[in-house]
């Protein structure tokens, strides 16, 4: 995988620094934007009045903020027909039609923009991706030196040079831009460097050394999937096809549950293009915008965006890209936009199925849960050997409520393990186990959760779940409140465990211990309509019954359970009781079972 050193994130954001600065908060134009304007004839009353400039400008801005890009675009585009010299609309039309991946569109405004900033990042990276799709290299390389020292590329720079003077025929020139980066040799890190290098040898026709090369990073980077797919396109545009299939095949059988190699071993798979100077370009962009993406430091992951949008547009089948750039307009909530981007990555690729089974949760997501649930029942069918798409339907059909079916699949899913399952499956059986605790099924339910355990014993959910049961049915207290202990010091600030210990402290009759520890359940979950009826359930046993029926108020108020509204209303009307203060979880405790208090 050619994932670039960190220091790439700096150069990243500091090439980001002029588009960022100018996204402010709140609505109104910064200074230098375009002013109100409004014609005479639009002070006249009249039934339907034209979106002002500043309408149009603002509504721009908001739609960028709801990162709703292709509605602010067209805004201020709009905006442009009625004042197409004004500097601040240029820049802020030319941004946002970057976001919303209309490249060729930014790319008319750019000149425009590079005259009031001639050393604006974005705008001489999109003059000079085009410049590169029309094969001219030099002037792409003359564009890229015209970026300002406040944009400065850093590592970015050397690794574009290094492309474009391949692209221009020009290899010891390429090389030398390459030598000037020296990433630790013999290390996973210098995988992707040699990948690069072997691509650039590749063009000038040194076959040996590319081979030499793609080899060794496969070597280096033995778990690295893009990596591998760059050492396999290489050898087999070498001839060295049967190396490349047992290069897939291998990572194929070791990452299973992550990856479908069948398209890339099929006799009919396509042929690995040549590399050039566009591709990789666009995998530096692809590599740029992850980082953006993933640093915890970067505020604006938006911008991970506009790099992601240049990769496929210089590489349009960049399916490592599209990916991206779905995950990031599912950040955003555009649900249609990354089913969209979804759909434009290859079915050969390795990434395919995953999309599939994200274009299914995604249909989930968006109220379309029988074609949801129609696309992975097919999944589920298409791969017996692979639980992924069982597990993904059984998760969906849980959170559902849709417990009946949704045991239908966890079976599914856990027929399809390996006899001897690793840890990575705990939470198949912890899935299950939800599901038959929902379904009275305890017993079972028991028998899953225990298992979940023994694959991963430090799981605080499960710890949570199953000793929170055992204490709500009084049973095994004493085991229970040591899984619930150990929750807590794993999760410290999770409400949903907060509440598991005030609710243990509650069955063990502690109940001034309870109100600590279901109060600080509340600040940490208060959303939560069980932590509120628990904390009115122990405020009433401590003389607090106003306070109580206030909590109980609430928790009827914030969705319960449908089983919990009659109880709750019950407490409402005649306070806590032996009839309405039963365990949750199994209303009938098997008092043969009980231990401890």
């Amino acid at each position: 995988m050619r994932i670039f050193p960190l220091a790439l994130v700096g150069a990243a954001l500091v090439i980001s620094s002029s588009v960022a600065g100018l996204a402010q908060q709140g609505g109104s134009p910064p200074v230098g934007s375009p002013q109100v304007r409004t014609p005479p004839s639009q002070a006249q009353p009249r039934r339907s009045a034209p979106i002002t400039l500043s309408g149009r400008y603002l509504a721009g801005r908001v739609a960028e903020q709801d990162h709703d890009y292709d509605n602010g675009a067209d805004q201020l585009d709009q905006a442009l027909t009625q004042f197409p010299n004004d500097t601040e609309l240029q820049y802020g039309a030319f941004r946002l039609r970057l976001y919303a991946g209309r490249v060729d569109a930014a790319a008319k405004l750019a000149p425009e923009v590079l005259a009031a900033r001639p050393g604006d990042g974005f705008a001489n990276l999109v003059m000079a991706a085009q410049q590169i799709k029309r094969g001219d290299y030099r002037a792409a390389e003359q564009q890229i030196g015209r970026i300002g020292a406040e944009n400065q590329l850093g590592p970015l720079r050397d690794y574009v040079l290094a492309w474009l003077k391949a692209g221009e025929k020009d290899f010891a020139g390429a090389r030398a831009s390459l030598a000037k980066l020296k990433p630790a040799t013999g290390e996973r890190a210098e995988a992707p460097a040699l990948i690069i290098a072997a691509e650039i040898d590749e063009m000038a026709g040194d076959r040996a050394a590319a081979e030499t090369k793609y080899r060794r990073a496969a070597e280096l980077d033995p778990t690295g999937l893009r990596t591998m797919l760059s050492a396999a396109d290489g050898l087999r545009r070498l001839g060295r096809t049967d190396d490349a299939r047992s290069l897939l095949k291998t990572y194929g059988e070791k990452f299973s549950d992550s990856v479908v190699m069948d398209g890339l071993l099929s006799p009919n798979a396509p042929a690995p293009k040549p590399p050039t100077a566009a591709s990789g370009i666009a995998d530096i962009l692809f590599d740029i915008g992850g980082i953006l993406s993933a640093d915890p430091r970067n505020q604006r992951t938006d911008l991970a965006l506009i790099f992601e949008e240049l990769a496929v547009d210089l590489k349009p089948d960049a399916d490592f890209a599209w990916l991206m750039i779905a995950g990031l307009y599912e950040q955003f909530g555009d649900v249609p936009k990354a089913v969209a981007a979804l759909a434009k990555i290859s079915p050969n690729s390795p990434l395919a199925w995953q999309a599939r089974l994200r274009t299914a949760a995604l249909d989930a997501q968006e109220n379309r849960l029988d074609q949801a649930i129609t696309r992975l029942r097919a999944l589920v069918a298409e791969k017996p050997d692979r639980i992924d798409a069982a597990l993904t339907l059984a998760d969906l059909l849980r959170s559902k409520e849709r417990y009946a079916q949704a045991l239908e699949a966890y079976d599914i899913a856990i027929s399809r393990l390996p006899k001897q399952p690793d840890e990575r499956y705990w939470p198949v059986y912890f899935g299950r186990g939800m599901v038959l605790e929902r379904l009275k099924q305890w017993p079972r339910a028991e028998a899953d959760m225990k298992h979940a355990l023994e694959l991963s014993p430090e799981q605080p959910f499960v710890l949570n779940y199953l000793g929170y049961s055992w204490i709500d049915q009084g049973i095994h207290l004493e085991e229970g409140m040591k899984m619930l202990t150990r929750a807590t010091e794993l999760r410290p600030d999770d409400g949903a465990i907060s509440d598991s210990v005030g609710w243990a402290y509650y069955r063990l009759g502690q109940f001034d211990t309870a109100v600590e520890w279901l109060e600080r359940a509340i600040e940490q979950k208060g959303d939560d309509a069980t932590v509120v009826e628990h904390l009115g359930d122990v405020y009433w046993h401590v003389g607090r019954h106003r306070e109580a029926r206030f909590q109980w108020e609430r928790a009827l108020n914030q969705k319960p359970d449908k089983d919990r509204v009659p109880i709750i209303k019950d407490k409402l009307a005649n306070g806590l009781s032996a009839a309405n203060d039963k365990p949750t979880v199994y209303e009938q405790a098997n008092t043969d079972k009980k231990q401890g208090g």
